[in-house]
């Protein structure tokens, strides 16, 4: 997104405005993930509560993808973008609850890790297609495939989530619309599910201050011929590193505890960012390996994620909305992080050269202490 953000809109504002198109997009997704899991929650269908919602939304999602193919400006590319990010957001919405749905309390963890690792094989998959696509002068048609990709994992992910079935509508009493809202909510603030979430909206924060401007960052302080294609072979070194984390962490959560996963996660990620920041590196082969060790600690803790999320779920027929909830510390960092750290790193390296990234590299760094340190108030899961 930030190499055809820059082919759009010209010279240093193109941070700005990857930035801003983020931010827009996360807006749909902090909002449509609870709205449309709560409905996902009530919904009674011969196909079951979440696999219709599923289905309609993918399409919504292929037809923003083919919107940006075709896009020729900067405010088309949002609006395709926004769309996106409504059929996405919609159909996370109904996926979320598919695991607490249908997977045994006992294997969270296994399920947790497999999740990440498919999420992580999609992530490589796509960068793969950017990059062949982007290498053969057609880097709009890497979209297709994502979109192909997409119909084509929906059909299994139907058949997986056909354990769910139709479920006859919970009995709830009528309430007065500020107490609607405050049991709509209480999930942040009361038990340990809210401190799953807050440690989860902190280690995104980090990520997301990180992730939208590290190829800005490889051309400016590492220097680097091709940015764009440099960043997609970091992406792709971290994402390999991840995957196996993945897998193996998942299953090691279920009979070693969760949490020492995320403090080593956390620490991991947070070392390899405040190296960036002390040494200001110019060796690709030392930022590699360092994209290997930041994919250890993303490994490690998206392992045992989902799982911390599953085990301390306040109510079961609430699943969808406060897994929306639990979805809004993934986006809600991408409303709040990347428009004011895209602007502030815009001033601040025009003030003093280099000095924005150190700015809000040194804030990622403490967003993952922070996260990493939260989860030891979850009492509940060890």
């Amino acid at each position: 997104m930030p190499a055809r953000v820059q082919e759009l809109v010209p010279g240093d504002s193109a941070i700005a405005a990857t930035g801003g198109a983020l931010a827009l997009g996360a807006v749909i997704a902090v909002v449509a993930p609870p709205l449309v899991g709560a409905w996902s929650d009530r919904l009674t269908t011969p196909w079951g509560r979440r696999r219709p919602i599923m289905a309609v939304a993918v399409v919504v999602n292929v037809v923003g993808l083919l919107m940006l193919m075709v896009a020729p400006t900067y405010p088309l590319f949002l609006l395709s973008y926004l769309v996106m990010q409504l059929g996405l957001n919609a159909a996370g919405a109904a996926f979320n609850a598919v695991i607490p749905d249908v997977v045994p309390a006992a294997e969270f963890g296994r399920a947790s890790g497999l999740l990440g690792t498919m999420t992580l094989v999609g992530s490589v998959g796509g960068l793969i297609a950017v990059e062949v696509a982007a290498a053969a002068g057609q880097r709009q048609a890497s979209l297709a495939v994502i979109a192909a990709a997409n119909v084509l994992t929906l059909a299994p992910t139907l058949i997986a989530a056909a354990g769910e079935g139709p479920r006859p509508p919970v009995a709830r009493p009528r309430r007065p619309p500020l107490e609607r809202l405050r049991l709509f909510i209480r999930p942040l603030f009361a038990g340990d599910f809210s401190w799953v979430i807050w440690t989860r909206l902190f280690v995104n924060s980090g990520i997301w201050l990180i992730y939208p401007f590290v190829l800005f960052f490889f051309r400016d302080v590492v220097g680097v011929a091709r940015p764009d294609a440099f960043t997609t072979t970091w992406q792709i070194v971290l994402t390999l590193t991840a995957i196996p984390l993945g897998i193996a962490g998942g299953w090691l959560s279920d009979r070693v505890g969760r949490k020492i996963f995320v403090y080593l996660g956390g620490a991991a990620q947070g070392v390899v960012v405040l190296y960036f920041v002390v040494v200001l590196p110019h060796d690709t082969t030392a930022v590699l390996l360092l994209g290997a060790l930041y994919g250890l600690g993303y490994g490690l803790y998206f392992a045992v994620d989902w799982a911390l999320a599953c085990a301390t779920l306040p109510d079961p027929d609430d699943a969808a909305k406060d897994m929306g909830l639990f979805h809004v510390a993934l986006t809600l960092p991408q409303v709040a992080i990347p428009g004011v750290a895209g602007v502030a790193l815009s001033a601040l390296n025009a003030h003093q050269h280099n000095s924005g990234y150190r700015v809000v590299f040194v804030c990622a760094v403490v967003f993952y202490l922070v996260g990493t340190l939260l989860v030891s108030r979850v009492r509940s899961v060890h």
